[in-house]
């Protein structure tokens, strides 16, 4: 039996509307940041992360373990643009590589599959080769995010990375602002579906 792989693209979403010399830093972070990604999820790499296109990662992973901190790093880090992170489940075609780029597979068709899919609907979160659960809680998910406001957006990212005091810190306010955002965007039920979208993430078969 093949080995299973989890492809995973992320594409900044519109970044090519960007005036040139922003579009131009974005590219420059991305490509600087991929020291530290790949040193943040080595444990987890077939192949490692690169730039594809300018402003698109791409990285092969051997469980679908980190795929949601590694959304929310983009988001956290690269805020200038919207993300769309598309992951692919199957075997791969050709031998492993150094970088994702130079494998080739069904997980990386079903990746490429789920990104247009993803782009056409407004998700944020997609996926292909990992079962039906997962379709409405990527629904969910995204439905949440543009229904908040820029601030409410910034605020989940920092708080599904870390604790109140995280996000208070990098928002610049007190924690009671925390709070009050938290409350208003009825955290406890945004973390709880996100606890059901992990765990369905992790089981899918």
């Amino acid at each position: 039996m093949s080995k299973v792989y989890v492809a995973l693209i992320a594409d900044a979403v519109h970044s090519r509307v960007l005036p040139a010399a922003r579009r131009a830093r974005l590219q420059s972070a991305l490509r600087a940041a991929l020291k530290d990604f790949n040193a943040r999820y080595r444990r987890f790499l077939a192949a490692r992360f690169a730039v594809t296109l300018g402003d698109e990662l791409q990285c092969l992973l051997t469980s679908a373990e980190p795929v949601w901190e590694i959304a929310h790093q983009l988001r956290f880090r690269f805020p200038e643009v919207e993300w769309v992170v598309a992951c692919g489940r199957g075997p791969i075609a050709t031998p492993l590589a150094a970088t994702a780029p130079e494998v080739d597979g069904p997980c990386f068709h079903a990746a490429r599959a789920a990104m247009e899919r993803g782009k056409e609907q407004r998700l944020l979160l997609t996926f292909g080769g990992f079962g039906p659960r997962l379709e409405p809680l990527a629904d969910y998910y995204s439905a949440l995010y543009w229904g908040w406001t820029p601030r409410q957006r910034r605020a989940a990212t920092l708080l599904r990375l870390g604790p109140p005091a995280f996000a208070a810190a990098q928002l610049k306010v007190d924690r009671s602002a925390v709070s009050h955002l938290a409350r208003r965007m009825a955290w406890p039920l945004v973390a709880a579906g996100d606890k059901m979208f992990r765990a369905a993430l992790l089981e899918a078969r």
